[in-house]
């Protein structure tokens, strides 16, 4: 009993002064620059929060002494009724974007090879006969020759890999050209 009395008090003793702050203010940026003053963090929270209630009470002006004269304005209930409610545009597709079909992109693409390069650092430059130069990305060893077929594989990421359907080796490439 004795605690809850204690705890009665001190926010009765707290909230006393922080309710007459933005009453002081003649203007909401009064009464903002009032509440940046605050040192104590509560004290500055329930200040900028009595802003906004007398910032929500006010008709058209902001003087927030006019505001906490007045009752707090709670919204109108909202009727169920169709006759009442406002006729919403209906969009056959709303809540089914995500079931539409993308666009299916080519997955895996079969090409020739028609030159052959190395660079630097002795990574792999392979050039097809589209006219499309992809280089490796990592640095392992594959196989390959000219008039090959190999395929380049969309993997995840966008990151793409090529391969050959002969043996299970694979390298990660990325398209220069």
């Amino acid at each position: 009993m004795k605690k809850s009395l204690c705890l009665i008090t001190t926010l009765a003793g707290i909230s006393g002064p922080l309710l007459s702050l933005p009453v002081q203010a003649s203007t909401l940026a009064d009464a903002v620059a009032e509440c940046r003053q605050q040192q104590n963090a509560l004290k500055r929270l329930v200040c900028y929060d009595e802003i906004e209630l007398s910032a929500k009470t006010l008709p058209a002006t902001n003087n927030a002494v006019q505001a906490h004269s007045q009752a707090p304005v709670r919204p109108a209930p909202v009727s169920n009724d169709p006759a009442t409610a406002r006729a919403a545009p209906t969009d056959p597709d709303f809540g089914l974007e995500h079931k539409k079909p993308v666009e299916k992109e080519a997955d895996q693409l079969y090409l020739t090879v028609s030159k052959i390069s190395y660079s630097p650092r002795k990574e792999l430059i392979v050039e097809f006969d589209n006219g499309q130069i992809w280089r490796q990305n990592d640095s392992s060893y594959y196989a390959i020759e000219v008039g090959e077929q190999h395929y380049i594989k969309r993997g995840l990421f966008n990151s793409f890999i090529l391969g050959n359907d002969d043996n299970n080796r694979t390298i990660k490439v990325r398209r220069i050209e």
